[in-house]
């Protein structure tokens, strides 16, 4: 059998103890490694992070005795998943929107809470994924769900206009003030927000960069009154 870095390394574990300080979580998990079944209502939804959390920490910390979160990063794949007997844990987590398949690291936060990104870093990461190739497209419903769909529109505009345009304020505004900012939007991959979160361009900034709404507003308005006379 081929060696593997994540093999314990100090012989018997101490079942008892660990059942002491994780509950039947430990018990369940070590009848399933030895070839039985979940036991039934194992997974209710009231035990569920719990049934995650005392698994996990048990299998990395005291089973594997790998106490680092770059370590457990490294030993996380599909064949770390299909040796351990972690399949329904990846089922009852429930991979994030932000995770690509394949990606496990989410189950690290159970374990590393300390860890887990913020909305805003898993948000730059799905950007950064679609602009690189990554990704064909941002996930399904990723702009239409749920309560933060304008937070991340907004964190996405902010990654454009200052990490990938090095925009500064008043670049921000000149370049986003006119109908060239939508060719921009669509060139990085970011046009979605308009057809799907904000109206126009007007609304995105004034909501990305609210200090620009006076300069914003006397540009439209301006635009507005050119209009109107070059209709005349």
């Amino acid at each position: 059998m081929e060696n593997r870095t994540y093999l314990p390394v100090d012989g018997e574990i101490q079942t008892e103890e660990n059942i002491g300080k994780y509950g039947e979580s430990v018990a369940a998990y070590e009848s399933v490694l030895a070839g039985e079944a979940w036991p039934d209502n194992f997974w209710a939804a009231t035990n569920l992070n719990r049934r995650i959390k005392e698994i996990l920490t048990y299998l990395l910390r005291d089973k594997l005795k790998i106490n680092e979160y770059e370590t457990a990063k490294g030993v996380l794949s599909a064949g770390f998943i299909e040796e351990y007997g972690l399949s329904k844990l990846v089922e009852k987590a429930g991979r994030p929107s932000e995770m690509m398949e394949g990606e496990f690291t989410y189950l690290l936060w159970y374990v590393f809470p300390e860890k887990q990104p913020s909305q805003k870093e898993l948000t730059i990461k799905v950007y950064d994924e679609v602009l690189n190739g990554q990704r064909k497209a941002f996930p399904r419903g990723y702009f239409v769900r749920g309560s933060d769909v304008e937070y991340k529109a907004q964190v996405c505009f902010r990654h454009l206009c200052e990490d990938i345009l090095k925009l500064d304020r008043e670049g921000i505004c000149r370049t986003f003030c006119n109908s060239g900012g939508i060719k921009i939007l669509q060139k990085y991959k970011l046009k979605i927000v308009l057809d799907i979160v904000y109206e126009s361009l007007f609304h995105l900034l004034s909501a990305a960069y609210p200090d620009c709404a006076t300069e914003l507003e006397s540009y439209f308005h301006d635009k507005r009154l050119r209009s109107v006379k070059g209709g005349k």
